[in-house]
């Protein structure tokens, strides 16, 4: 056990200095008035003995007057034993005027007492003073004289007879009287006195420490919570607001604490929010770098898989039934490829084709297609803006993502109800918009999805864009439809969120940013894709599978096809034969050579070229590498066969 030091305890503990400053006050306080008390009292005691003597000599003396002038000790035995009735008179005597002892007597069994027949040689001229009366200390004991006087009213014509002075009281000194009381009663009071004044001290400063322990227990009592929250905030644990009902500077320093506390806890909320949106990047970079790791060689089975797949329906007659086969196998490979396209769209690397889209436009567009994705009992409501928003986008996304919004609304329905979607203008502010990293206040257009269906949990609605979570049964849901939307909206740079509660519905609404664009009516083409002239098309590709479908598929519709299996290849080939290509369809990512290097290889050798780039890998390998200038035509694997013919006929005719 660690030794008790006074110094280093006084030291860290403030309240301890609070209470001996207030201790040490009071000791100095109590004293001071213990030694004010007893001698105050004391010298009320000894004026109250002397006046108390000063009487009885009085007395004394008058009532001995008439012995005193007659020199009668017979006279004067009786006013002496009254005046020894008194407990404190130790003896009394009468003394002539020349200092003879007329008599005296003396309290019995008193042997310790003074003797009364002493005479004091001075007590004659003391008494001639104005004072009548004199106090003198012997052993302890009050010693009282007085004089014994005869006074007569003499006429101014018989003063003379008298030897008086005329026209007033003629006074005589006849004797004096003597008193002596006891001093040791008076001790005894005094130390009764001194006994009771240390009493009074003590509890004086009993109550004033207590006073004082209450004082300091006040003042540091908050100064004690304040201390242990700053600790817990020092240690990293759990803390609050301390209540202090103080309108001082201590009540001042707990209120500021308070704010200090609440802003902390404020930003703990933010931290946290903001660390389950970085676990939740994570968990999407992660699914993201999966999927574009077998992006590109998936892709390029698919296409072989589709491709050839195309081919051999192609060949098939009607009657044949290896067509219902090759139905399923195509099937297969779209679903497939569409799966591709979801996780690449979750995590935010799938090809997008940009432009200004009014969200009206694109609502009323699938509109037929979202009733015909409901059931009967859902009641599809539009609330449209009436100036149209529009944001910069890839259009065919959007219609993911509200088919993909539709159809989990409609799920969250089982007994029919209503759908809405609403579209708008909202300007947000930065306090809103901060919670989201690298995004920035200002107009945004919201599309907004809801629905009046079963709503969600809290803990539910926190994973609803993580890959492959559903509350659907096994096989009604991938668990990629929300994530793929969110990853969308992220790739738009845009913000989605998500109002729940369980029993009254969902409310999912998607932000993008506004511009300010004039839209222009485009009509899409609809004509069949034409076959090719016999022109010639240099393809370069490294996958020999992909190479065999896209040679069958090109000759079978009426071009000519020269083969390049990497980009040097491609370059020599194209140097041999540039006379007759009229096309070049390259892969963006080659051995030796990229797509983008033999591009500017042989624009450099033939500028009028037209040029058609395919690609498996993802966006972010695509940017990363380099190997493709904005612009650039680009068709992306798996490619299907009717979707590559009428790029080349656009290519070919623009």
């Amino acid at each position: 056990m660690k030794p008790f030091n006074p110094k280093t305890y006084f030291r860290e503990h403030f309240s301890a200095r609070i209470f001996l400053t207030f201790s040490i006050l009071i000791i100095i306080v109590s004293l001071a008035f213990t030694v004010f008390f007893f001698r105050y009292q004391s010298r009320s005691l000894t004026e109250r003995t002397e006046n108390q003597g000063e009487l009885l000599a009085r007395m004394l003396a008058y009532n001995a007057r008439l012995g005193a002038f007659a020199e009668n000790a017979e006279l004067l035995n009786a006013p002496i034993s009254g005046i020894l009735e008194d407990r404190e008179v130790l003896s009394a005597a009468v003394f002539s005027a020349d200092g003879k002892l007329l008599a005296s007597q003396r309290r019995s069994g008193n042997g310790s007492s003074p003797s009364p027949d002493s005479w004091d040689a001075g007590i004659g001229e003391t008494l001639k003073k104005p004072a009548s009366f004199a106090h003198l200390r012997d052993n302890g004991n009050f010693v009282c004289w007085t004089r014994i006087v005869l006074r007569a009213n003499v006429a101014p014509e018989d003063a003379i007879y008298f030897n008086a002075l005329p026209a007033k009281d003629s006074e005589q000194v006849i004797g004096y009287a003597k008193v002596v009381l006891d001093g040791q009663t008076l001790q005894e009071s005094l130390h009764s006195l001194l006994f009771d004044s240390v009493l009074i001290g003590l509890a004086f400063l009993a109550i004033g420490l207590v006073i004082a322990y209450l004082i300091a227990k006040r003042v540091t009592k908050p100064l004690k919570k304040l201390t242990e929250g700053v600790n817990a905030l020092g240690r990293g644990g759990e803390y609050n607001t301390i209540t202090v009902k103080t309108g001082d500077e201590i009540g001042n320093l707990a209120g500021a604490f308070n704010s200090m506390v609440d802003s902390l806890k404020k930003r703990a909320a933010e931290k946290k929010e903001l660390e389950e949106q970085l676990r939740h990047s994570q968990k999407m970079e992660a699914i993201g770098t999966l999927a574009g790791g077998v992006a590109h060689d998936f892709n390029n089975m698919l296409t072989a898989i589709i491709g050839f797949g195309t081919l051999l329906k192609i060949e098939l007659t009607e009657q044949n039934k290896l067509g219902s086969y090759v139905d399923q196998i195509l099937l297969a490979g779209e679903k497939a490829a569409a799966l591709t396209h979801r996780l690449l769209a979750y995590s935010r690397k799938q090809l997008l084709n940009p432009q200004p889209v009014n969200l009206n436009d694109t609502v009323r567009s699938i509109e037929k297609m979202l009733i015909r994705l409901i059931t009967e009992d859902i009641d599809l409501k539009l609330c449209l803006e009436a100036a149209d928003p529009v944001v910069e986008a890839d259009s065919g996304q959007l219609d993911h993502v509200l088919i993909n919004l539709v159809t989990n609304a409609r799920d969250a329905m089982p007994h029919g109800g209503t759908l809405t979607i609403a579209t708008g203008v909202v300007a947000l502010d930065d306090d809103f918009v901060k919670q989201y990293p690298e995004k920035k206040g200002g107009a945004y257009a919201v599309v907004k999805v809801s629905d009046n269906g079963i709503g969600m949990s809290e803990e539910i609605r926190e994973k609803i864009f993580d890959p492959f979570f559903t509350t659907k049964e096994v096989g009604k849901g991938t668990g990629l439809g929300l994530s793929m939307t969110y990853g969308i909206i992220k790739q738009h740079n845009g913000i989605i969120e998500v109002d729940t509660e369980v029993g009254r519905g969902t409310s999912i609404s998607i932000y993008l940013p506004l511009v300010n664009q004039v839209m222009k009516n485009q009509d899409r083409k609809t004509d069949a894709v034409a076959r090719g002239k016999a022109e010639t098309i240099l393809v370069a590709e490294d996958d020999p599978a992909v190479m065999g479908f896209l040679k069958e598929i090109l000759e079978m519709n009426g071009y000519n096809v020269i083969e390049a299996t990497n980009g040097e290849d491609a370059v020599q080939k194209f140097i041999l034969n540039k006379e007759i290509i009229r096309l070049v369809l390259l892969d963006v990512i080659m051995p030796r050579k990229n797509g983008k290097q033999v591009y500017e290889e042989i624009v450099g050798i033939k500028p009028d070229i037209k040029t058609l780039f395919m690609s498996g890998y993802t966006r972010d390998v695509i940017n990363r590498k380099d190997a493709l200038d904005k612009g650039i035509s680009l068709i992306t694997k798996p490619v299907q066969p009717d979707e590559l013919m009428m790029k080349l006929k656009e290519t070919l005719e623009s």
